[in-house]
């Protein structure tokens, strides 16, 4: 388990399942530490993982710059014929990917479990 935590309140929690990575993100994803989060998803992108499922169970705020990471990370992992799947939002964050139409471009789960079974 690896976490990587800055001064902009994100912190990044990654664990390794059997069939995917985990991004277990807690906090905010803003403007102010988007690339935090855009190294972290390359580098397991960079690595070959099969699958990354991105946990939001902790997470309160997320921006377009967040959300630009988030689709950019899809198309990345599509390209290389891997899975990007979303678990844990709250209601505020289910909003915004309803708002912004990422419902009907990612697939999102209620619970790891859930999403884990799709891979």
């Amino acid at each position: 388990m690896t976490t990587v935590t800055n001064k902009t309140q994100l912190t990044i929690r990654t664990e390794q399942d059997e069939k995917a990575v985990i991004l277990c993100l807690a906090g905010r994803v803003d403007g102010t530490n988007a690339n935090v989060l855009d190294e972290a998803v390359r580098d397991k992108i960079d690595a070959g993982q099969p699958a990354l499922l991105f946990d939001f169970e902790d997470l309160e705020y997320i921006s377009s710059a967040g959300l630009r990471v988030l689709l950019l990370a899809a198309r990345r992992m599509q390209a290389a014929k891997g899975k990007t799947l979303f678990c844990g939002l709250s209601e505020q964050i289910a909003e915004v990917f309803r708002v912004s139409g990422f419902d009907h471009i990612l697939p999102v789960f209620g619970t790891r479990s859930e999403a884990l079974a799709t891979v």
